[in-house]
């Protein structure tokens, strides 16, 4: 961390002992945690990320913006299993933010966490989620905190991960306030504002999976989201970049066979995932490492397509 990034720390916790010292008001939620769920054609691991959670969140939020395959569906089920915990909600024509902000605006309890629709938690064992819903719950009662809890990433198949970032830091939840909203940051990303009263907390032990293993079209699209925000010079939509990328770096292929073309030149940067140093793949996921819908292929311990 950089000097200016500890002073700031430095100062974050200073201002964050104001609740303690009556100096502002204390959280006035009850105690517990609630999961807010952003959800666009998310049908391959919505389920697992959801029941991963049933227990660890008192409250589960799921808000659609627009999905057009099997999500609804899958949302509708998990509402009727689990009734009184599981609430849905779909926006179809509202962006990202409106959605997220809406959904805050549904929680009642005093975390709360943004859970993604392929994040799935550890269920049992020594790095099960309880254990950070307990450590939560046991904080400061009079204070605001944001936390980032780690995450184990499974990229292509889930076997392999980006050697760049086997693991991830990124995940939040924080207590709730009428001060904390998200807003779009300057690299175009949708992010909390953290008023500077807040504790800045980790939690380090992975306690679940962030299963980035998609088809080819949606990490083709996510990869291709991610180059719009950066670049400056791009059209005010969305679907002209696409169009414009395809055109004048696919000689003009259609978008899936231009995804299956990316996604095999992508994944050979991949590496085995290495069981000694992370927790084992959560039990929920286990029922489908004996028949995955997706596998590298891998030659003379190189990955060399999917």
């Amino acid at each position: 961390m950089s000097a200016l990034g500890a002073a700031r720390l430095a100062v974050r916790e200073v201002c964050a002992l104001a609740p303690s010292l009556g100096l502002l008001a204390p959280p006035s939620r009850p105690a517990g945690i609630a999961a807010i769920v952003r959800v666009r054609d998310e049908e391959e691991w919505l389920e697992p990320a959801v029941r991963s959670i049933i227990g660890f969140a008192d409250h589960v939020v799921i808000g659609d913006n627009g999905s057009t395959d099997r999500t609804p569906v899958i949302m509708r089920a998990l509402a009727r299993e689990f009734p009184g915990i599981v609430e849905t909600l779909s926006m179809p024509d509202a962006d990202i933010l409106r959605l997220t902000n809406a959904l805050i605006e549904r929680t009642r309890h005093r975390f709360i966490v943004r859970w993604d629709a392929d994040f799935v938690a550890q269920t049992s064992g020594p790095a099960r989620i309880m254990r950070l819903r307990d450590w939560l719950l046991a904080l400061d009662q009079r204070r605001y905190y944001i936390v980032y809890p780690r995450m184990v990433e499974v990229t292509g198949d889930l076997w392999h991960q980006d050697p760049t970032h086997p693991t991830r830091g990124d995940a939040h939840c924080w207590t709730a306030s009428d001060h904390v909203r998200y807003a779009y940051n300057p690299q175009g990303y949708e992010a909390p504002k953290i008023p500077k009263w807040y504790a800045v907390r980790a939690w380090e032990l992975p306690c679940f999976y962030h299963v980035n293993v998609k088809s080819d079209r949606r990490m083709f699209l996510s990869h291709l989201w991610k180059r719009y925000l950066l670049d400056r010079s791009r059209p005010t939509d969305l679907q002209s970049y696409v169009d414009r990328v395809l055109k004048t770096e696919f000689d003009g292929l259609d978008f899936g066979s231009a995804a299956r073309s990316w996604t095999q030149g992508w994944v050979r940067r991949l590496v085995p995932f290495d069981a000694t140093r992370y927790p084992a793949h959560p039990e929920l996921l286990r029922p489908v490492l004996g028949r995955p819908r997706y596998r590298l292929r891998v030659e003379d311990g190189r990955v060399v397509g999917r």
